[in-house]
């Protein structure tokens, strides 16, 4: 399962790389396809099996990716899945997201600088470890609850 599944356009393929490298040093499992995939596999149902079972999407929403087509179904499908999508502009101004996708808070990365982006997704991998960690945490003590109560049957 991963943490975060990476939704972008192939024209900002160098932007997912650095993205997928930083979150992977911060100890996330992230499934871009262009690095993810292997040859052979069917790669339109691995993406999305991929989309249905990771805990957040970041979408890197350019000018570009908002037109792609395959980007637009991926987005569609995390909003209809309950997932957090955390939608990242640099070129565009956040009121032009696209309708799907600008209810959600955006990440707005203009004019910012490298130092200042690294910063922004550490914090950003912090929140998903934090909650990945409570999810645990959670079904730790369900289980450990079932089975107090089945021990003393």
């Amino acid at each position: 399962m991963p943490d975060v599944f990476i939704s972008f356009s192939m024209q900002d393929k160098p932007f997912a790389d650095f993205l997928h490298n930083h979150l992977v040093a911060e100890k996330l499992t992230v499934f871009q396809a262009s690095l993810s995939l292997k040859s052979g596999q069917q790669w339109s149902r691995e993406i999305m099996q991929q989309l249905k079972d990771s805990r957040c999407v970041l979408f890197l929403a350019s000018k570009a990716a908002c037109l792609s087509p395959f980007v637009q179904q991926e987005i569609g499908a995390s909003i209809i899945t309950g997932k957090n999508l955390v939608p990242v502009i640099w070129d565009m101004p956040p009121e032009n997201l696209p309708g799907w996708a600008n209810q959600y808070q955006a990440v707005n990365l203009a004019g910012v600088t490298n130092d200042s982006v690294q910063e922004i997704f550490t914090e950003i991998a912090g929140r998903i470890k934090f909650e990945k960690n409570m999810s645990c945490l959670i079904g730790g003590l369900l289980v450990a609850g079932i089975l107090y109560v089945s021990n003393k049957k």
